[in-house]
């Protein structure tokens, strides 16, 4: 059997590669071997729970596909995930500052009311109002808060927020929508060219896909049989490794 990415419907192609790029490839590429190591042992107990002979001949040949594809890639290999978490590092904390930031204002606002300044509270109630869900894009995320810090910089503003944590918010809002334009140009620059990109990001999807599938029929065996062995076999170790696991480059398929 040899693996042909371009019979995969469109439907199925996207949502590939939509969970390939939550991935490194040398995370995919072990978690194949690993899969395929314990198939060897158990796989004749699995196709009575849903994961067949001609899986795992697609997660051999998805396994030999990659490392054809990433050979002298693994530089950029690594790259492919780090990008990824650094960006959800800084939508975390850009969400955390943006959600500080409001609350501040909002505290803000009651001093600006009774001292009777009714331009600055007007200010402020239609930024809360008109931006009261929070952008799910880095870029989206990183203008409002620099929305939140053009208010919080206003003197009327900033005088009454001094005492109400205005002036961390207003550094934490600069360096956390830097952090969020930086990452999502890192996440955006291509590692290879895009077809090379997207290939990889196919494979890995359909690794990930594949092993899944084993992990959950060797669950099932594992239950039905009283063989926990055959779940310890088909653990996702690989895919969902602890911080600190591993280097970077101690990993490898």
């Amino acid at each position: 059997m040899t693996l042909d990415l371009n019979t995969f419907p469109p439907e199925a192609r996207a949502a590939f590669i939509k969970d390939g790029e939550r991935f490194g490839s040398e995370d995919t590429l072990e978690q194949a071997n690993q899969t395929l190591n314990a198939y060897l042992a158990h796989g004749s107990k699995l196709v009575a729970f849903g994961f067949a002979p001609e899986d795992a001949a697609e997660l051999k040949d998805a396994r030999d596909a990659l490392i054809e594809a990433g050979v002298g890639r693994e530089a950029k290999r690594t790259s492919k995930k780090i990008d990824t978490v650094a960006h959800a590092t800084a939508m975390r904390d850009g969400q955390g500052v943006r959600l500080r930031a409001r609350s501040v204002l909002a505290g803000t606002k009651r001093v600006l009311l009774l001292s009777g300044n009714t331009e600055a509270v007007k200010k402020i109630e239609v930024l809360l109002d008109s931006e009261s869900a929070a952008a799910e894009d880095a870029e989206g995320l990183a203008k409002q808060l620099d929305a939140l810090r053009a208010v919080l910089k206003e003197p009327a503003v900033a005088d009454a927020a001094k005492n109400r944590g205005g002036p961390q918010a207003l550094l934490d809002l600069e360096a956390k929508a830097a952090a969020l334009r930086d990452a999502a140009k890192a996440k955006a620059e291509p590692r290879g060219t895009p077809v090379e990109t997207e290939t990889l990001d196919l494979i890995d999807g359909i690794i990930v896909s594949l092993t899944r599938t084993a992990r959950e029929a060797a669950d099932a065996a594992a239950r039905e049989l009283a063989e926990p062995a055959i779940a310890t076999a088909f653990e996702l170790s690989a895919l969902y490794k602890r911080r600190g696991k591993k280097k970077p480059e101690e990993q490898g398929g």
